[in-house]
């Protein structure tokens, strides 16, 4: 997997490789400004997209020279400069009509929301929602980061698709309606995430060389990327919006849950939703008034209870079907639940029958 660290030096060599010359002009320092040079339009703060997807990335260091990347699906080539700044300058206030999702690779982003001055941590994402006005400031400090400008149409319909083996769906869900009610959704790492800069550095492979199938692949590691927003980090939400995100948890465990049940436990639970056990607990109780093992026992109880109707299966090899190696503990707790042995339930429900 690639860390934080490669695609560091990926970005930045990049930019030493398309950059001609050191550019001088103050101006050139506003990104924004540069990239409408390219497109031919007039300077506003208003900033359009011009492809469904369009990738930027650029770094600041102690010796006070900022490298900037650009590239994009209709752009023949990829863009690249390096140039002085001063520190503490803020890039001019501007929006755009689209997402803009910026990673950290490195360091500290400093940037100004609307009237919010904030900072983000290396390894974290900050989601902007389109027409919110904001501006990065520049120090004399390494930092790296890369940004996407995503399509609204884009983002959301990939965040409403519903994959086959996709376990997050109500977190998506809940992010696409938040994002339409708050300037920016943070989302800081629940680890290393390897997945998600894997994804990043083939996403800069791709926009910066010019092949065959450079747009499909892009849009698909774009769409990966917009997946593992869930997958690898956690959505920070305004206190007021807790309760919410702890319901969108507890449907998505619910969910994956019922999908596993016959192998699932607690740890993997814990582990594939980047959470301990013991918080996971806290939501479940509160919400239904079990813990997580109590949950998963009464899916696989309710599954026995199922098959004990709806097939012929012997009482053992549903009780291997539904995750009981010990049968004696699986009679133990259909007992508890249903105050009948599955034997016996079955010969009382087919003596109903006749």
């Amino acid at each position: 997997m690639v860390s934080n660290a490669e695609l560091k030096k990926y970005l930045h060599r990049l930019i030493q490789n398309h950059s001609s010359s050191m550019l001088q002009p103050s101006d050139i320092a506003e990104h924004e400004d540069f990239v409408s040079q390219i497109h031919h339009v007039s300077l506003s703060q208003s900033r359009p997209l011009y492809d469904l997807v369009t990738l930027s990335g650029w770094y600041t260091n102690t010796e006070q020279l900022r490298g900037y990347f650009y590239a994009g699906f209709s752009i023949p080539r990829c863009y690249a400069w390096i140039s002085p700044f001063s520190s503490g300058t803020m890039c001019k206030m501007h929006s755009h009509n689209s997402i803009e999702l910026t990673y950290i690779i490195e360091g500290r982003l400093s940037i100004q929301i609307e009237e919010e001055a904030l900072s983000f941590n290396q390894g974290e994402f900050v989601l902007i929602n389109s027409d919110i006005m904001h501006g990065e400031y520049l120090y004399k400090e390494d930092c790296t980061l890369i940004c996407l400008d995503i399509d609204d149409s884009f983002f959301t319909r990939h965040m409403e698709s519903r994959g086959e083996e996709d376990y997050t769906q109500s977190l998506k869900k809940l992010i696409n309606e938040k994002r339409s009610q708050y300037l920016y959704i943070r989302f800081s790492p629940a680890g290393n995430a390897p997945q998600t800069t894997a994804i990043l550095t083939l996403l800069l492979q791709e926009m910066s060389a010019n092949l065959p199938g450079k747009k499909h692949l892009s849009i698909g590691a774009v769409e990966r990327v917009i997946d593992l927003l869930t997958k690898e980090f956690h959505t920070q939400v305004a206190r007021q919006d807790t309760a919410d995100l702890h319901q969108a948890l507890f449907e998505d465990i619910q969910s994956y849950i019922r999908r596993h049940h016959s192998t699932v436990t607690v740890q993997q639970i814990g582990t594939a939703f980047h959470f301990s056990p013991d918080y996971l607990n806290r939501i479940f109780r509160k919400q239904i008034g079990l813990t997580l093992s109590a949950y998963i026992q009464d899916v696989r109880l309710s599954e026995a209870m199922k098959l004990l109707h709806t097939t012929d299966l012997s009482v053992e090899n549903i009780a291997a079907q539904i995750g009981y190696q010990n049968q004696g503990f699986f009679y133990k707790k259909f007992k508890e639940k249903y105050h009948v042995l599955p034997g016996d339930f079955r010969k009382l429900e087919r003596k109903a029958r006749l």
